[in-house]
C-alpha cells in the first residue's frame, strides 16, 4: 500500500536527535461468528497500537529486510514490553536502508550531524551522544544506551546487533509502549515531521495485522486506516466516559480520535468537528474499514451530530455508545446516519 497522509501534533522535547518512539500492541482476542465479532481485551500489556508485538513480517518485509537484520529487529523488540519490531525496522530503513546505505557514518565515522551506525545513533555534535562514550568500546558499562547486543564484550555503534539493541533500549527508556506519545518520541529522535511519516509508513508495510484485527480491517484504504481499526478493536469492553480519551475509558469521538492518533493521523476532537473538519466525505455505499460514520438528530443539519463510530468489515462499526455501556461492535446502518468520512485514504 502507499503511505497514508499522516497528521501531526508535535511538541518539542529537550532531548538530542535520535531515536524513534515505537508502538506496542496489547491485542484483543477475538472469535468471529456470523454478523458478530466478539472480542475480549487481554491484560498482558497496557499498551495498544497499530501493529502486533511478535506478529509476522509481510511479504514486503521479507523481500526488503536482510534476514540477519530482521532477526535482530525481532529479538531487540522482545527486550521491551510493548515495542513492535516494525518500529525498529522502520527506523533502520529510513536511517540506512538496513545498513546498505553508502552514506557517511553508516559503516565508519559519522554524518554531518554526528550520527553513526545503521541506526544512526548520536555519537557527538548536533546529534548529541545518545550512544554514550566512544563509538567502539568495551562493556560494561552501557553508557547511556550503547550496548553489546552481539554478546562479544564490545559495544560497537557500527555493529548491527549492538546498534539495534541500543535503539530498542533508547525507545524503551522513553516509553515506547505508549502509542499516545509516538509523535513526541519521533520528534525527539529527529526534528522532522516528514521523518515521522516515513518511519510509521515503513512499519505499517512491514508488519502483518494479526488475527481478527486483520480480518476486521480487510480492504482498508491505507495502512493508517487498518491501524486505526486495530487500535479501536483493542479497546473493546472498556467503559464509556463522556470526555474520555483513554487509555481506560473513551467517549465516541475520543475513541476515533485516539485510534487515528495512534497511527499518526490528527483529527478533530468532537464528532461534529470530525465530520465538518475532514474533507474526504464517503458515500455509505462505498464504506471501507477505518471510515467514520456519523449520526444526527436532524439529517439535514450536521450541527446536530451526536455520535460517531468506526467502520469494520461485515457492515459493522466499533463504537463507544453511551454512559453505562462499554465499547462494542454494532451494525452501522441506522436511521439517524447522516454521513461518513475517510480520515486516511
Amino acid at each position: 500500500m502507499s503511505p497514508a497522509t499522516w497528521g501531526t501534533l508535535v511538541r518539542c522535547l529537550p532531548r538530542p536527535r535520535r531515536l524513534l518512539w515505537g508502538l506496542g500492541i496489547g491485542l484483543a482476542a477475538v472469535a468471529l461468528f456470523p454478523l458478530l465479532l466478539v472480542a475480549q481485551v487481554t491484560a498482558t500489556s497496557a499498551a495498544t497500537t497499530t501493529w502486533n508485538v511478535g506478529s509476522a513480517p509481510t511479504p514486503a518485509a521479507l523481500q526488503d529486510i536482510p534476514p540477519g537484520y530482521l532477526a535482530l529487529y525481532q529479538a531487540a523488540a522482545r527486550t521491551c514490553q510493548g515495542l513492535s519490531w516494525g518500529i525498529l525496522a522502520g527506523v533502520g530503513k529510513v536511517e540506512s536502508d538496513h545498513g546498505r546505505s553508502p552514506l557517511a557514518g553508516v559503516r565508519s565515522g559519522a554524518n554531518a550531524a554526528g550520527a553513526a551506525g545503521p541506526m544512526q545513533l548520536g555519537i557527538g555534535g548536533a546529534a548529541g551522544n545518545t550512544w554514550g562514550g566512544a563509538p567502539v568500546r568495551a562493556v560494561p558499562p552501557d553508557l547511556p544506551y550503547g550496548t553489546d547486543g552481539g554478546g562479544d564484550g564490545v559495544a560497537d555503534v557500527y555493529d548491527p546487533a549492538d546498534a539495534i539493541f541500543a535503539a530498542a533500549r533508547l525507545l524503551c527508556a522513553n516509553g515506547a509502549g505508549d502509542p499516545r506519545t509516538l509523535e513526541d518520541a519521533v520528534w525527539a529522535y529527529n526534528h522532522s515531521t516528514a521523518y515521522y511519516r516515513q518511519v510509521i509508513a515503513w512499519a505499517a508495510r512491514y508488519v502483518e495485522a494479526a488475527g481478527a484485527c486483520g480480518e476486521a480491517a480487510a480492504g482498508a484504504p491505507s495502512p493508517a486506516a487498518a491501524g486505526a481499526v486495530c487500535f479501536a478493536l483493542a479497546q473493546l469492553g472498556k467503559p464509556y466516559l463522556w470526555g474520555g480519551t483513554g487509555p481506560d475509558r473513551f467517549d465516541c469521538s475520543g475513541l476515533t480520535m485516539m485510534a487515528y492518533r495512534s497511527v499518526g493521523v490528527a483529527i478533530p476532537r468532537t464528532s461534529a468537528a470530525q465530520f465538518r473538519g475532514l474533507p474526504a466525505k464517503v458515500a455509505v455505499t462505498g464504506l471501507l474499514p477505518g471510515d467514520l460514520v456519523f449520526y444526527a438528530t436532524d439529517l439535514t443539519d450536521p450541527d446536530t451530530i451526536h455520535h460517531v463510530g468506526m467502520v469494520i468489515t461485515g457492515g459493522r462499526m466499533v463504537e463507544a455508545p453511551y454512559t453505562g455501556a462499554s465499547i462494542r461492535i454494532r451494525p452501522w446502518d441506522r436511521p439517524d446516519l447522516i454521513g461518513a468520512v475517510r480520515p486516511a485514504g
